[in-house]
């Protein structure tokens, strides 16, 4: 900058006779000075300072054990469980329409209410299986509206593990392809009683089996197959309630009593 200084003092302390001796003119004196101006950038980056502090670790460790906690609970948690509980839905859904449409072909009565000649709901109805309401051959009752129902398979819940799901409708033979219970005293006219539903629901803890009389106010719940101890249930009118805990899976069924002023209920589980 010394230099550049003195370069702009000597040329512009020059008189005029000095500058015609040497041809050097304001203008030129000005060229000079521009090509020898150099700017130098100051230098503002902040000096490097030292290596991770202790503080760094720390905000790093604490992040990272929030993300653990974070990931952790989706990471184990069973994969497919809510994809198959969907599939569930589903598949009873098919169920209660496939017996409501048998229900419509027999003067509104579901198969266990209807003989094996069938007269006993009019001169059109097939044969039911009325002779099978009070035996364990749940299977029987699925069976008999597979007209209705398409595929065999839908009979068995992809989350239970105890089940197998059958191929054809001649292999379904007894209770192991089936995931669900039906309700032996529902109605397609009173909406709110209990068609059907999963099979793993306890009394007291205690996982109900065969044909079972159930009472009002029974401390009923889902056990932790199948769906963790939750549940579905179709209602008479075929549609679906996904039932989350046993608070809910009581109410469903108070409402089930009060829709049919009866105080007992029986439901055949198929185990």
């Amino acid at each position: 900058m010394r230099e550049i200084r003195a370069v702009e003092e000597g040329v512009f302390g020059w008189d005029l006779g000095d500058r015609l001796k040497f041809g050097v003119g304001t203008g030129d004196a000005k060229k000079v000075l521009a090509a020898q101006t150099i700017r130098m950038k100051p230098n503002h980056a902040r000096p490097r300072t030292g290596g991770f502090s202790g503080w760094d670790a720390l905000v790093v460790a604490v992040t990272v054990f929030l993300a653990i906690g974070f990931l952790l609970p989706i990471l184990t948690r069973p994969r497919g469980t809510k994809s198959q509980r969907i599939s569930c839905v589903n598949g009873l859904k098919q169920v209660g329409l496939a017996y409501r449409m048998w229900a419509n072909d027999n003067t509104g009565q579901f198969p266990w209410v209807v003989d094996s000649s069938g007269k006993n709901a009019g001169p059109l109805s097939t044969p039911g299986t009325l002779s099978f309401a009070n035996s364990t051959n749940v299977w029987r009752h699925f069976q008999i509206i597979s007209n209705e129902l398409n595929n065999p398979k839908v009979v068995a819940c992809s989350s239970d593990d105890q089940r197998t799901k059958v191929v054809t409708w001649a292999g379904l033979t007894n209770n192991e392809y089936v995931s669900y219970f039906v309700g032996l005293d529902a109605s397609e006219v009173v909406p709110q009683t209990i068609l059907s539903g999963d099979r793993n629901i306890a009394n007291s803890n205690r996982l109900l089996h065969g044909v079972v009389v159930v009472v009002e106010k029974s401390p009923l719940s889902w056990t932790q197959e199948i769906h963790n101890n939750q549940g579905n249930v179709v209602l008479g009118d075929g549609s679906v309630q996904q039932i989350n805990n046993a608070t809910q899976l009581g109410r469903q069924f108070q409402a089930a009593f009060l829709a049919a002023t009866t105080s007992v209920m029986r439901i055949s589980f198929p185990q």
